[in-house]
């Protein structure tokens, strides 16, 4: 359990809040969260929830298994016995189609089965990586929300239909338009580190872009089969 774990359960009813004041009285037409809004493409809220319900340790036992198979398959390779007496031009073509299987399944680089494995094992690495960055940045957020001056001024808001409508507004409850912009700025905060931790992964993404297509397994030209003839007497 990390913080994200920890504060999202505390910060679900304000995120809520936000969302649904977002939803219902928008934001001043000038706010920064406008443009982030666009970015993202989510709500705060949404946000929130969508990445508190992601376990990178999920990723770990996926890398752990891919290694392990890559593993196999280099053990399997290095296993298979080449008879040493056998000889003429069926072992050579043995040697030849298994030379060129073997070198696609366990050989040398990343452009093997093993190899494309293994650097598989490390883009999932690097993606839970990404990820735990990205659930420790967004909790310190939420919490700043929590502790902020824009947070009582949205939980002190009412919800009843003659506030939402302007009407009403008195005993020292928020205005409509104080607590849209309080969402507004408190939704702009919390996008503002979901956009950071999107750029992250676009960054991820491109670096390993082209490097876990798919193999595509080419046998070795056989040599030709030299000509014999059977003579009697």
């Amino acid at each position: 359990m990390d913080l994200l774990d920890r504060v999202h359960p505390v910060a679900r009813e304000l995120l809520g809040q936000i969302d649904a004041t977002l939803l219902s009285g928008g934001a001043p037409a000038d706010h920064p969260i406008w443009p982030l809004l666009r970015r993202v493409g989510a709500l705060p809220g949404e946000v929130v929830a969508h990445l508190a319900g992601v376990a990178p340790d999920e990723l770990t036992a996926a890398s752990d298994a891919m290694h392990r198979q890559a593993d196999g398959y280099r053990q399997r390779a290095d296993a298979v016995p080449m008879p040493a007496a056998w000889t003429g031009p069926a072992a050579d073509a043995y040697a030849t189609a298994w030379s060129g299987l073997s070198a696609h399944l366990a050989g040398s680089g990343p452009d093997t089965l093993a190899g494309r494995l293994t650097d598989t094992a490390a883009y999932l690495d690097d993606v839970r990586a990404w990820l735990v960055r990205g659930r420790r940045a967004l909790a310190g957020t939420v919490a700043e929300c929590l502790g902020s001056a824009e947070a009582v001024t949205l939980r002190s808001a009412s919800s009843t239909a003659d506030w939402l409508a302007g009407r009403g507004t008195g005993s020292g409850v928020p205005s409509p338009t104080a607590a849209a912009r309080a969402a507004a700025t408190l939704g702009a905060h919390l996008l503002q580190t979901a956009a950071e931790i999107v750029d992250d992964g676009r960054l991820l993404h491109d670096r390993w872009a082209g490097r876990l297509g798919e193999l595509t397994y080419r046998p070795p030209t056989a040599a030709p089969a030299g000509s014999s003839h059977l003579r009697l007497g």
